[in-house]
């Protein structure tokens, strides 16, 4: 009887497991899940949609190395210090897809930690934001040629301002004087 309540019990468990992920599969936002190894233990639906790998692929392999490859993992790391000095960590970070393209993510990252407190993993919530830094860049750029025609037009009526005195005065003597000497 003992042994039928523990089944019934881990069963339950198992289902609210289950439960959970379907939800966390249909958030909007990356949720990633690394062990302190840095090797990925959860990877969600949008994880896959954003990066491109199924969670077949990446269950296991070390985080740093699938999505910034060639060593640029300098600010990644500084996160993972800093995640393990505070309890979390929030900033933007610029990994790569699996097609090698770069997007630009506001990452959240917060430790969690066993029963007995030791760190027992890091989850992430990463929200793509490339497209959103993509707008803000060519509004800048829009803003500083704005800037630069309402300078060039200051300049030029400073110009016709100081240069229209000696047009007038040409037009002038050109009609007084006459003869070329």
């Amino acid at each position: 009887y003992g042994g039928i309540r523990l089944l019934d019990r881990n069963e339950r468990a198992s289902q609210t497991l289950r439960e959970q992920a379907s939800l966390l599969d249909k958030a909007q936002d990356a949720i990633i899940v690394t062990d302190v190894k840095r090797r990925l233990t959860y990877w969600n639906k949008s994880a896959e949609r954003l990066y491109g790998w199924t969670s077949k692929d990446v269950l296991g392999r070390v985080v740093t190395d699938l999505l910034y490859p060639g060593g640029d993992a300098r600010e990644v790391s500084e996160a993972y210090e800093q995640v393990s000095q505070r309890g979390e960590w929030t900033g933007e970070l610029q990994p790569h897809t699996k097609g090698g393209r770069r997007v630009v993510i506001e990452s959240r990252w917060t430790l969690v930690r066993d029963a007995a407190g030791a760190p027992r993993s890091i989850l992430s919530i990463n929200t793509d934001v490339t497209d959103r830094r993509q707008l803000e860049q060519q509004f800048y750029r829009a803003q500083r040629l704005e800037s630069i025609g309402t300078l060039a037009g200051g300049i030029a009526h400073d110009l016709n301002n100081i240069l229209a005195p000696i047009m007038l005065g040409m037009g002038m003597l050109h009609d007084r004087l006459t003869d070329d000497d």
